[in-house]
């Protein structure tokens, strides 16, 4: 018989019945005649004779599938079928004030002006933040500890001297993300963030120590202070604008160099940016500053800060002139952050967390914030509301690995199985950095 090509047009009419074959490669017709490269033909048959030519070809699912693809949509008689797929590890409130118990294991978005104005220079995990380019696009699951964090702070008596909570747990069970969380919820809030992404790296590895010419027996940390002054304008640039904030007193840096009373935030900033010099001293007057604006009804400010236990280490790698080590209780750098954290001002909240890892080896036995701080930290932040960061539970651990499978990360079948998961949970145990480094691909 010979083949009957047809166009789509005459599909659609219904002119004609019995579809036999689609192709959008080169096919043979059943009269020997090639199609060329790239068309799409359709052939129908009329007589009985092809009814089992017919019928074979009617019978592969993927023909009939890219028929029904292929030309549905010019179909106007057919009611369109609309398919709605939920994610249920996923919310779309995306506003951290918004964050409730309903939205407990399921994560939301971050859009990429969010993540460079907050994290473009710390506050999310180094291998989190690259897993986040990876999967093209930072997602943040909404937990128990920071729902609870945001419960109490938009209960928070701002009135009231600054209430200041400690996170804590394992290493690894997502603390920092948490606090990533709570600078969202802040910056969303219309609070100055003062930011700290990781204590111990003021600590341990120190770009560049020198002896104050201000505070005798200390010493700054010019390199360090640059960036987190440079962070700090990052964080809050707009908002500093809009508020105007100004010095309350004048700062004498040289013969030469004066901030007076009544210049702006900004200037003082401006000034540390380009002497590092005074770049330390800068970041004690901006924190003084900040307080006293925050008392004055002027901003209200959010404390986070990450591995706050380092300021209490026994140990730094920052050495004097005569070899002897200098403890971070020396640095100017703690000294202006100790007295942010205390709770002798208004206005705002004070969030921390503690880690085993931000401490020396030999005093990571427990996760506890006691043990942790030590009794000179403990004191310094007593009275604190403790919240735990737990390892994932069963949602969470579902919602995590449904994550994994849904931006192609985790391409295993059998992570799509009861049985699979059951193994991934016990061979990480529910924690979250080793479900991560165990389900990564390298």
């Amino acid at each position: 018989m010979q083949s009957l090509i047809v166009t789509e047009k005459a599909i659609v009419s219904g002119v004609v019945t019995g579809i036999a074959i689609v192709t959008e490669s080169a096919i043979v017709t059943e009269s020997g005649g090639r199609m060329r490269n790239g068309a799409t033909s359709v052939r129908f048959g009329r007589t009985d004779s092809d009814s089992n030519s017919c019928n074979c070809l009617l019978n592969t699912p993927s023909v009939v599938f890219r028929v029904w693809r292929r030309f549905s949509s010019f179909n106007t008689t057919t009611v369109p079928v609309t398919e709605t797929i939920t994610d249920t590890f996923r919310t779309n409130e995306m506003n951290p004030i918004n964050h409730r118990k309903d939205h407990d294991g399921r994560f939301y978005s971050i859009s990429q002006s969010v993540k460079r104005q907050l994290y473009a220079s710390g506050g999310l995990p180094k291998e989190y933040k690259e897993l986040s380019e990876t999967l093209n696009g930072l997602s943040i699951m909404v937990r128990k500890p920071a729902i609870e964090l945001i419960y109490y702070l938009n209960k928070t008596n701002f009135d009231a001297p600054v209430s200041r909570y400690v996170l804590y747990g394992k290493t690894g069970a997502g603390k920092s993300l948490s606090l990533a969380h709570i600078l969202h919820y802040g910056s969303n809030a219309g609070m100055v963030l003062v930011h700290v992404p990781w204590v111990p790296n003021w600590v341990r590895f120190p770009k560049g120590s020198t002896p104050s010419a201000v505070h005798p027996n200390m010493y700054d940390h010019p390199i360090e202070s640059v960036e987190w002054l440079r962070h700090f304008g990052t964080q809050n640039g707009p908002l500093m604008q809009k508020l105007g904030l100004k010095t309350t007193e004048t700062y004498t840096w040289s013969k030469r160099e004066v901030t007076d009373a009544g210049s702006t935030l900004s200037e003082l900033i401006d000034l540390g940016l380009n002497r590092a010099k005074y770049a330390t001293d800068c970041v004690a007057a901006l924190l003084c500053e900040l307080k006293k604006a925050a008392v004055s009804k002027q901003c209200r400010v959010l404390v986070v800060i990450d591995g706050f236990n380092a300021f209490f280490s026994p140990k730094s790698r920052v050495q004097r002139e005569d070899k002897s080590m200098v403890l971070p209780t020396e640095f100017v750098l703690t000294d202006a952050f100790l007295s942010l954290t205390r709770n002798d001002w208004t206005n705002g909240a004070i969030v921390v967390s503690v880690d085993a890892s931000a401490l020396p080896s030999e005093l990571r036995n427990s996760p506890l914030p006691r043990y942790q701080l030590g009794k000179q930290g403990f004191e310094h932040l007593d009275p604190f509301v403790p919240i735990e960061v737990p390892n994932y539970d069963e949602k969470e651990f579902h919602s995590q690995i449904d994550y994994y499978v849904e931006r192609n990360w985790l391409q295993q079948p059998k992570a799509r199985t009861e049985r699979g998961r059951a193994e991934l949970s016990f061979t990480s145990g529910n924690h979250p950095y080793s479900l991560m480094k165990l389900v990564a691909p390298y």
